[in-house]
């Protein structure tokens, strides 16, 4: 009897501990952020390009970059959010600077392709290259997701291709997007945002006692002191 007691007890603990398992997983998996760059339509240059948040919980969206590869091993960086020439009054305002709040299953409108190689006039004419000199694109994202202090990021490329009408195409080098929220890819992320911000501190995240809270405080009395 005692045996069969004993068997009972640790199919039972068994029985919860794989129960609390599968119930912790579930808990992170829906508490983890998931964002999506998507390639709308078709393979042309003038497709769309999306941003969706697939998270359970919002996002704030605070930076939008694309890498550009060309021929010859170049590259150049750009930060596609709109900073100048904003209405605070505009009712588009999210769209016009592709940052802000961004709720669950929602999405953002990041351009057309060729928008965001050739910049918002999208005519080869102003721009520095052309677009048979594009080689392949990496869109890069960098949003805050709920309580966490520090910035996740998302990527995904794209590989152009050049026909023989002139026209470019435009494909996904696979079907993921890379997500990176992950300890260990901190500083490629915070890289992208110092690349964008340009701050004065680089390298730290604001917390209670970080060097920039310490040095706030201390100008704060050092000004109080002069009245």
């Amino acid at each position: 009897m005692e045996l069969v007691t004993a068997i009972s007890s640790a199919v039972m603990a068994l029985v919860w501990v794989i129960y609390f398992q599968l119930f912790f997983k579930q808990y992170q998996r829906r508490r983890r952020p998931y964002l999506v760059i998507h390639h709308a339509q078709n393979e042309q240059i003038d497709a769309l390009c999306l941003l969706v948040n697939m998270s359970e919980e919002a996002v704030h969206i605070q930076d939008v970059q694309v890498e550009i590869y060309l021929t010859g091993q170049r590259r150049q960086t750009f930060t596609i959010t709109e900073y100048a020439r904003v209405n605070p009054d505009d009712r588009n305002l999210q769209r016009i600077l592709r940052q802000g709040p961004l709720q669950a299953g929602g999405y953002l409108v990041l351009g057309s392709f060729r928008n965001l190689i050739l910049g918002r006039k999208s005519r080869e004419e102003d721009a520095r290259f052309s677009l048979q000199e594009v080689c392949e694109i990496e869109v890069r994202t960098t949003a805050i997701h709920g309580p966490t202090p520090y910035p996740i990021g998302v990527r995904r490329r794209f590989v152009l291709k050049s026909n023989p009408d002139d026209s470019v195409s435009v494909f996904p080098q696979n079907i993921h997007t890379e997500q990176l929220i992950r300890r260990k890819d901190r500083h490629i992320v915070r890289k992208w945002l110092e690349q964008s911000l340009k701050p004065r501190e680089k390298g730290r995240f604001l917390t209670d006692q970080s060097d920039q809270a310490h040095q706030t405080s201390a100008t704060a009395q050092s000004r109080s002191g002069e009245t």
